[in-house]
């Protein structure tokens, strides 16, 4: 199974210029099994889209998410649709990947920004999601403390952005991270430029984090 693990929608995402809709549509074209749908989460969205209350704001994130479920559900399709997020939070200009936090969560812990990374990785373990820094090595990043995150991703297949993969790869090995691999799909020419393979099955998100915690899977490097 082929998993894209970093993919936006222009729903939620105000940098996205392909709707959920077609960006499940263009991966189930590309032989992608599953994505997830990773959009960014941030008080950059938030007052982007003059947002004021949390739910509201909750509301507005995973309305992206909702419509690429709600598309690849229709009868036609057999690509799985699964939820994510890419946090940047206030203290820092990083971003952070989450992996197995469903709606729930979203709705139970609004907001997520405002926490500092340590506050947010306690959260994430006490919930069983995992905390993955994305592109760590780009020149507005700087690797995390590696006891606040649970591993990397090695490999961004985003054209227009340098992000130093093999740095972050040398990082992630030296302290024996889980390294994931992600597209960071925003726009047609990103399309299938990264991701994982398995040949685990699994119906949910919780179910692909064990194969990523296990280590069930190769990367894609395109």
């Amino acid at each position: 199974m082929k998993i894209e693990l970093h993919a936006h929608t222009s729903e939620t995402s105000p940098c996205a210029h392909i709707n959920a809709a077609r960006l499940v549509q263009m991966y189930e074209d590309a032989g992608y099994d599953a994505v997830v749908i990773t959009d960014h989460y941030s008080k950059w969205v938030m007052e982007h889209n003059n947002i004021k209350d949390p739910q509201e704001f909750t509301d507005f994130f995973l309305k992206g998410y909702k419509s690429a479920l709600l598309y690849s559900q229709d009868g036609n399709h057999t690509i799985k649709v699964l939820p994510g997020a890419e946090i940047n939070l206030l203290e820092s200009p990083n971003d952070y990947l989450l992996y197995g936090a469903d709606k729930e969560f979203f709705y139970n812990n609004p907001l997520l920004f405002q926490m500092s990374l340590a506050e947010l990785y306690n959260l994430c373990h006490n919930n069983g999601i995992l905390l993955i820094q994305a592109h760590p090595y780009r020149a507005y990043c700087t690797p995390a403390d590696i006891h606040l995150i649970d591993g990397a991703e090695v490999y961004n297949g985003n054209p227009r952005h340098n992000s130093n993969n093999s740095k972050t790869y040398k990082w992630a090995s030296e302290n024996n991270m889980i390294m994931v691999s992600g597209s960071d799909f925003h726009e047609e020419e990103d399309l299938a430029k990264g991701g994982i393979i398995t040949e685990t099955s699994f119906s949910s998100i919780k179910e692909l984090v064990e194969i990523i915690k296990a280590g069930n899977y190769s990367i894609i490097e395109n």
